[in-house]
C-alpha cells in the first residue's frame, strides 16, 4: 500500500480559508432594477419610452402618453418575470454534485461535505462515488470512472496509480476529475485542484460574456431603421410644411412630432414579447425550458444542428446487440456489476444474461480475480472447480485459445461486428487455477452498442425535410461514430477526428458529417467555423465539455437528465428535460412558426405606418384646405390601439401548413422592404382615393378626416390577412386563424361604434358620415388583399420580390 501524508483538521481548515470552498463560483444574479434597466435598454423599449415621453411632455396628450408608457411597463414586466422563472427552473435541475466525500484526516477516514475538501486532502473512492475534486491516483484496484461529462465517451476510463496526469483528457489514466462518477473498483487519490481550478472550473470560465441570437440582432436592426424613418418623416413634414406656408410653425412642429411617433409601431415590442412568452409556454409543455426568449426564434432560423451523440442521439446506455455461441454463463462469472451498478459493460452483460434466464450455479464462489486492465485488455476470474474465465478484447482472448474450428469461426466474425461500430468482447474458459493459462476454450462473442434513442431517426429525417444539416459530435472512436451515424440516418462522410485537423482546420470542421474524438476546444471551433460561414448553429450537449460550444452557439440546447451538468445548463439558452432530439425539432417548428408571425407583425405595422406617412406628406400639398389629413390624435389612436390588437393576434397566429417545411429569412431584407413598400402604397392610394371622393362630394373637413380614418382602419385590418398568408391571402385554411379573425372583427366593430356614436367619436375628433363613406371604406378593405395579391403575383413572376425568403443563413441575417 502506498504511504501518503494526510492533512490534519487544522491544516485543512487553514487551506479552506485560503483557497475557498470546493464549489464552482455561482454566477451573480442581477437585481430586479438591473434586470429592468437591461430590458429598457432594448432599442424597441427605448423607442416606446421616447414616444411616451414626447406624447406626454410635448403634445400634452396624457391618455395616449400614459397608454404608451403602460405598454412599455408591461413589456419590461413580462421580460423580467420570464427571465426569473427560467433561472429558477434551471436551478431546480441541479443534480450533478458530490454532496459528501470520504477524506482521511488525523489518522481517520471521515465523511465531509464536498465543499470542505481542499488541495492535499487524501480521498477514498469506491464504485458509485462522485469524485469531489480533481485528484491524482495513488492507489487503484480495478478503478474506473465514467468521464462522459468531460470527454463525451460512453466507455468508462480505467485508472491506475502513477498513470499520466497531463495530456488530452481521455488519456490521463492517473487523474480523476471533479463531478465524474466512479463505476468500478476502488482507489485512493490526493486532491490537487478544487472549485474554480478544476477541469469543470476551467470550462466554466470560458462561458463568460454574452452572445446575441438572430432575433435580437434583427430586432435591433429593425428598431434602428424605424428610428431613422421616424425622425426623417417628422423633419420632412416640418420642412415641407414651411415651404408650403399657411400653417402656424408651432402646429407644424407638433404635427411633425406626431408623424414621427406615428412612424414608430408602439405595439411591436408588446406583440413580439407576448408571442415569445406564449411560445415559451408551449415549449415548456413539450419538455423545454426556455432561458432566453429569443432562443425560440433562433431555433426556427437554425441551418445546422451540431448534436452530441451520447445522451442525445443515443441513450448513453450500453446494450448487447449481438452474440455468438453461448457466452452468457461466462459473462456472469467474469462480471463485477451488482444491483445494476458498476461498469457500463458489466451492467449491460448482466442485464442481457438476466433477460435470457441465465443464472450462476447455486453456491458457486469466486476464488481469485484479476480486474480489467488497460494494458492486458482483459479480465480474469477463477471460481471454485477451479474454473478460469477470461473476458476481453477478441484479439487478446482468442489468441490464448485452442485454435479449433470454433475459435476460427469466432475470429472471422469479429471483423464484421467491428465494421458495424460495435464493441466486441470475447469470452473463454479452462479448468485451471492459473490466471495466465493458455489453451482456453472459446465460448462466444458479445457485441455491444450505445442504444439509439427511438425518436432519433425520425428527428434526423425531420431535420433533413426542414433543410437542416445534422452534424454528430462525439468523443467516441471514428468507427463507432460512423456506425451510429449511419444507423440514425446522418450523412456520416467525411468522418473527421480532432487529431486530424491541420492547417485547414476551419474548412475541415465545416465539411464534417461526423466529428469524433473531440475535446471542448474543438467543439467551440466547430461552432465558430460554422457561424463564420453564415450558418445559424444549434449546439446540443449535456456535459461540461459541451458548455463552451453551448454558450457561443446561436442557440445552445442543454439536454438535461441524470448525467446533465449545471455548467451545461447555465451555458445554454434552452434546456430540454427529456433529452430527445425530436423535442429540438419541435422547437424548430415552433421557432419557424414564430418567425413567420413576427415577420407578419412587422410587415403589418410598417406597411400601415408608411401608408400614414404617405398620406400626411402628400396631403400637405394635395389638400391645402385640410392643412393635414390626419390629426395627431388620429395617428396615435390608430397606432396605439387599432394596430396593437391585430398585431398581437398575428403574434399568436397558427397559420395553415407545417412550419417545418418553410424557411426563415431576414425580417427586413430587401425583398421584404419592397413588399412592405408596395402594400403601404396600396393602402395609401385607396385612402387617398376615398379622401378625394369625399372632398368632391362636398363633405365637411371633419367628415373628410373621419372618412380617412375609417378607410385607413378598414384597409389596414384586411392587410392583416395579406401579411399572414404564405402565398395567397385567402388560400386554403385562411379562416383557421381564430385569433386574427376575432382581432380584426373586434377592432372593426370598435371603430364603427366610435364613428357612429357621436359622444364617443368626439373624443377622437370623429363625426358621423353618410352611407357612401361606409361603402367606400368597405370597398377599400376588399380591394386591399386583391390588389396586393395581384401585384405580388406580378413581382414573383419578374423576380423583384418574393412572399417568403428561403434558405436564409446568418450571412443574410447579419448582412
Amino acid at each position: 500500500m502506498t504511504v501518503v501524508n494526510e492533512l490534519s483538521a487544522h491544516a485543512a481548515a487553514r487551506l479552506l480559508a485560503e483557497v475557498g470552498p470546493n464549489e464552482l463560483p455561482q454566477p451573480s444574479q442581477p437585481s430586479l432594477p438591473a434586470r429592468a434597466a437591461r430590458h429598457l435598454a432594448d432599442p424597441l423599449s427605448l423607442l416606446l419610452l421616447v414616444a411616451g415621453l414626447v406624447t406626454l411632455g410635448v403634445l400634452g396628450e396624457i391618455p395616449e402618453g400614459a397608454a404608451i408608457l403602460t405598454i412599455l411597463l408591461v413589456n419590461v414586466v413580462i421580460g423580467v418575470s420570464q427571465e426569473v422563472r427560467a433561472e429558477r427552473a434551471v436551478k431546480a435541475l441541479r443534480t450533478l454534485t458530490a454532496p459528501m466525500a470520504k477524506v482521511r484526516r488525523d489518522g481517520m477516514t471521515v465523511r465531509l461535505p464536498a465543499v470542505q475538501v481542499v488541495p492535499g486532502d487524501v480521498i477514498e473512492l469506491a464504485a458509485g462515488d462522485r469524485v469531489p475534486a480533481d485528484a491524482r491516483v495513488v492507489e487503484a484496484s480495478a478503478l474506473a470512472a465514467d468521464e462522459a461529462m468531460l470527454t463525451g465517451e460512453s466507455q468508462s476510463a480505467a485508472k491506475r496509480a502513477g498513470g499520466a496526469t497531463d495530456g488530452p483528457l481521455g488519456d490521463r489514466d492517473g487523474a480523476l476529475y471533479s463531478g465524474t462518477l466512479v463505476v468500478r473498483g476502488s482507489g485512493v487519490a490526493i486532491v490537487e485542484r478544487t472549485g474554480a481550478h478544476t477541469e469543470i472550473g476551467h470550462i466554466a470560465a470560458a462561458l463568460e460574456g454574452t452572445v446575441k441570437g438572430p432575433l435580437e440582432i434583427e430586432l435591433a436592426r429593425v428598431s434602428r431603421r424605424i428610428g431613422v424613418l421616424a425622425v426623417a418623416a417628422g423633419v420632412l413634414m416640418v420642412v415641407l410644411g414651411l415651404t408650403r406656408g399657411g400653417i402656424a410653425p408651432l402646429d407644424l412642429v407638433l404635427a411633425g412630432v406626431a408623424l414621427a411617433i406615428a412612424a414608430v409601431p408602439e405595439s411591436m415590442a408588446a406583440a413580439v414579447t407576448t408571442a415569445l412568452a406564449l411560445g415559451s409556454q408551449r415549449m415548456a409543455r413539450l419538455g423545454v425550458i426556455v432561458r432566453r426568449l429569443s432562443a425560440i426564434q433562433a431555433l426556427g432560423a437554425t441551418t445546422v444542428i451540431a448534436s452530441d451523440k451520447t445522451g442525445t442521439l443515443t441513450t448513453g446506455r450500453l446494450t448487447v446487440t449481438d452474440s455468438l455461441s453461448h457466452p452468457w454463463l461466462a459473462a456472469l462469472r467474469c462480471n463485477d456489476a451488482r444491483d445494476g451498478l458498476g461498469d457500463a459493460v458489466d451492467v449491460a452483460l448482466a442485464i442481457a444474461a438476466d433477460r435470457r434466464g441465465v443464472r450462476l450455479p447455486p453456491g458457486e464462489q469466486r476464488l481469485t480475480t484479476r480486474p480489467f486492465d488497460a494494458e492486458t485488455r482483459s479480465m480474469a476470474v477463477i471460481t471454485d472447480g477451479p474454473l478460469l474465465t477470461v473476458k476481453g478484447a477478441p484479439e487478446v482472448v482468442l489468441a490464448r485459445c485452442v485454435q479449433d474450428e470454433e475459435t476460427v469461426r469466432l475470429e472471422r466474425a469479429v471483423s464484421g461486428l467491428a465494421r458495424r461500430g460495435l464493441r466486441v468482447l470475447a469470452l473463454a474458459e479452462k479448468r485451471t487455477d492459473d490466471l495466465d493459462a493458455d489453451g482456453l476454450t472459446a465460448v462466444g462473442l458479445v457485441a455491444l452498442s450505445d442504444e439509439i434513442r427511438p425518436s432519433a431517426r425520425q428527428a434526423v429525417a425531420d431535420c433533413r425535410r426542414a433543410g437542416i444539416r445534422v452534424i454528430m459530435v462525439t468523443g467516441d472512436h471514428a468507427d463507432t461514430a460512423r456506425a451510429v451515424a449511419e444507423r440514425i440516418g446522418i450523412e456520416a462522410e467525411p468522418v473527421v477526428t480532432g487529431s486530424e485537423l491541420g492547417a485547414d482546420r476551419a474548412e475541415r470542421l465545416r465539411a464534417a458529417g461526423v466529428l469524433a474524438r473531440v475535446d471542448p476546444a474543438t467543439k467551440l471551433d466547430l461552432v465558430c467555423a460554422l457561424r463564420e460561414r453564415g450558418e445559424v448553429v444549434a449546439m446540443t450537449g449535456d456535459g461540461v465539455n459541451d458548455a463552451p460550444a453551448l454558450r457561443h452557439a446561436d442557440v445552445g440546447v442543454a439536454m438535461a437528465g441524470d448525467e446533465g451538468t449545471d455548467v451545461a445548463r447555465e451555458a445554454a439558452a434552452v434546456v430540454v428535460t427529456n433529452g430527445e432530439l425530436g423535442t429540438i425539432v419541435s422547437g424548430v417548428r415552433e421557432g419557424r412558426r414564430l418567425h413567420h408571425n413576427v415577420s407578419s407583425m412587422i410587415g403589418y405595422l410598417l406597411a400601415g405606418n408608411l401608408a400614414e406617412i404617405f398620406l400626411v406628406l402628400v396631403g400637405l400639398f394635395a389638400w391645402p384646405d385640410l392643412v393635414i389629413p390626419l390629426l395627431p390624435v388620429h395617428l396615435l389612436w390608430i397606432n396605439l390601439v387599432l394596430d396593437g390588437i391585430p398585431a398581437i393576434a398575428l403574434g399568436v397566429d397558427r397559420a395553415a401548413g407545417d412550419p417545418l417545411e418553410t424557411r426563415t429569412g431576414r425580417l427586413l431584407s430587401g425583398r421584404v422592404l419592397a413588399r412592405i413598400a408596395v402594400r403601404s402604397l396600396v393602402v395609401g392610394a385607396l385612402v387617398f382615393a376615398a379622401i378625394e371622393a369625399a372632398r368632391r362630394l362636398g363633405w365637411s373637413e371633419e367628415q373628410v378626416r373621419t372618412q380617412a380614418v375609417l378607410t385607413l382602419v378598414f384597409a389596414r385590418l384586411t392587410l392583416a390577412y395579406v401579411v399572414r398568408a404564405r402565398r395567397w391571402t385567402f388560400e386554403r385554411g385562411w379562416w383557421r386563424g381564430r385569433a386574427v379573425l376575432v382581432a380584426v372583427a373586434g377592432t372593426a366593430a370598435l371603430q364603427a361604434v366610435l364613428t357612429l356614436v357621436a359622444p364617443l367619436g368626439l373624443l377622437l375628433a370623429l363625426v358621423p358620415i353618410p352611407p357612401a363613406g361606409w361603402a367606400m371604406a368597405a370597398g377599400a378593405a376588399a380591394l386591399t388583399p386583391l390588389v396586393c395579391d395581384l401585384l405580388g403575383r406580378r413581382s414573383r413572376a419578374s423576380g423583384s420580390f418574393a412572399r417568403s425568403d428561403s434558405g436564409a443563413s446568418r450571412g443574410a441575417i447579419e448582412a
